[in-house]
């Protein structure tokens, strides 16, 4: 029997949907192609309470592929096949019959309990008594993408609530499909640069990335205080307050170039090569810096370097400004990781 996760489904029915449109929006768009599928369905199962689930991509003439959590999708399929799965498996016809629209079963389901007695002993091996699934028709194309979200013994039985619920997110869950299909097409010609680039739209949101940029993100993303794939105001426009934020951003050894693409903006980030993060400040403000982190006055500095008490200050301004940190500990602990 394949592992399955402890279950900890809502027993009102899933989550508030209210943004997932626009967050399944913002997972196809900045998900590679190979994870997105997987993904999605981790969401779907956090959001509708289920324990495991699977999405198939079928044509008619061909099976395409397939993503699961919970199931060994091998071994399952292998006894699909053997049993004639295709032919007994009520809920997919169902979801055939009516593309885009949820159909749900628990094992008191009339249909259910008339089933073969190979597909219910099929259903109980892995650990599915309560059944849910939704056709997802491909640009109305003969391909369908059949996504299916179960639930185990110590869960509760579906209801039509859930099935509502997912037939609503359902068109947003189509369009994600395609939308991370088109921008996987559009990676391609930023996947053949090294460096970090991608392309964000006029608020910042990663729209794609490059390999070297997903791959630098969370780094980036913590330089940023970002929760989400978006880069700060910050550093893609003008004025005082981004001329601060790219300074920060140097002084973690990146740089950053913007420049159009259409309607969006491409941008690459180049780190510079390993110095220390002190490289990121003039030989003086690093004499400063070290000096008043090790305990020094304004004026005792003033004194060893031959410098005015206010000169003095106005070298410990800029280093706190490159830094990014506000207080002489941030500074001192900012320092030490360079060495």
């Amino acid at each position: 029997m394949p592992a399955v996760r402890t279950p900890s489904p809502d027993p009102h029915g899933p989550r508030s949907a209210d943004g997932e449109p626009v967050a399944l929006l913002r997972l196809a768009r900045t998900t590679r192609s190979e994870h997105f599928q997987q993904q999605l369905l981790q969401r779907l199962l956090a959001l509708f309470g289920a324990d495991h689930g699977a999405i198939n991509t079928w044509h008619p003439r061909c099976f395409v592929s397939s993503v699961g959590i919970g199931y060994d999708l091998a071994a399952m399929s292998e006894e699909w096949n053997r049993i004639g799965g295709g032919e007994m498996d009520f809920i997919t016809f169902a979801m055939r019959a009516q593309p885009e629209q949820a159909d749900f079963a628990n094992a008191d389901d009339p249909r259910w309990q008339h089933a073969p007695a190979a597909w219910r002993a099929f259903l109980t091996r892995h650990g599915i008594v309560h059944q849910m699934g939704v056709a997802i028709p491909f640009e109305g194309s003969e391909t369908f993408a059949h996504l299916y979200l179960n639930r185990g013994p110590a869960s509760p039985p579906l209801t039509p609530h859930d099935a509502r619920a997912l037939t609503a997110l359902t068109p947003h869950i189509r369009e994600a499909l395609l939308v991370n299909r088109l921008y996987a097409h559009a990676r391609q010609g930023l996947d053949e640069q090294a460096q970090p680039m991608a392309l964000v739209d006029a608020q910042g949101w990663v729209l794609f990335a490059n390999r070297a940029f997903c791959a630098a993100w969370p780094e980036l993303a913590d330089l940023a205080g970002a929760e989400a794939p978006q880069l700060p105001a910050g550093w893609l426009s003008a004025g005082p307050a981004a001329a601060a934020a790219r300074r920060r951003l140097a002084a973690a050894g990146w740089t950053i170039d913007i420049g159009a693409d259409a309607q969006h903006l491409r941008v690459a980030l180049k780190r510079r090569p390993a110095r220390g993060r002190s490289a990121a400040l003039t030989l003086r403000q690093a004499e400063v810096a070290r000096a008043y982190c090790a305990g020094y006055t304004s004026k005792d500095i003033g004194l060893r370097l031959g410098l005015s008490p206010a000169t003095v200050r106005v070298h410990l301004r800029n280093a706190y400004a490159r830094a990014g940190v506000r207080s002489r500990s941030a500074l001192r602990d900012w320092l030490a990781d360079s060495d």
